[in-house]
């Protein structure tokens, strides 16, 4: 269920606190290529951000993070979020997202994690925080005992421009979490110009991996 997300490879991780705020990065994002995002999500007002998105832009693919319940999920999927990650494993929650037939990766750093999600049968899971765990080592050293599964994974915290490529060379990653696209800052100055460029940034990493 990670198609839409590996098709990016590398997916914007947002923080808005409006509707406009939220268009305003999907219409950047959208200009530079890159027609998806991750929004925290926290509040009615992100109910009401990604609703703004659906609506004006149907074709961007928008997702939440933090989902904490499977009650601030369903929240998350009747707002039109169209993919949801959480940080930890929420056993009701991967059962009402696979009711509902919608991605939802649960967060998993440990052996343990991983079995408890597999357990409940999500396969498609986040490997968070990132680099705080370990990195792609410990990513690869996890991977090990469960590939022969068809295990996928979504790598989120610590992940730069920098050291992106070291995770999506790692067949089983469908795609990174990138914090540095849009930032608070740029948001907050309405510098689309900026999270454009830096979006096409993000697909020309991508598009040199995989041509390489």
């Amino acid at each position: 269920m990670f198609r839409d997300l590996r098709k990016f490879g590398i997916v914007p991780l947002v923080k808005v606190e409006s509707d406009e705020e939220a268009v305003g990065v999907a219409k950047a994002l959208t200009a530079g290529g890159l027609p998806v995002m991750e929004i925290v999500f926290r509040s009615f007002a992100h109910s009401k951000a990604i609703r703004a998105v659906a609506k004006e832009l149907p074709q961007f693919l928008i997702g939440v993070g933090n989902i904490l319940s499977k009650d601030q999920f369903l929240r998350a999927f009747d707002s039109q979020a169209k993919f949801a990650f959480s940080p930890g494993v929420s056993v009701d929650t991967i059962a009402e997202a696979s009711r509902r037939n919608i991605l939802f990766a649960p967060g998993v750093c440990t052996p343990t994690d991983i079995l408890s999600a597999l357990s409940a049968g999500s396969a498609d899971l986040q490997f968070c925080p990132a680099e705080q765990a370990g990195g792609p080592a410990m990513l690869k050293a996890l991977l090990e005992p469960v590939q022969h599964l068809g295990v996928e994974f979504f790598a989120k915290g610590g992940i730069t421009m920098e050291n992106a490529e070291s995770y999506l060379q790692i067949p089983q990653v469908a795609a990174v979490s990138a914090s540095w696209i849009a930032t608070a800052e740029l948001i907050s100055v309405k510098d689309w110009d900026k999270i454009a460029n830096n979006a096409r940034a993000a697909v020309g990493l991508v598009k040199k991996l995989r041509s390489a």
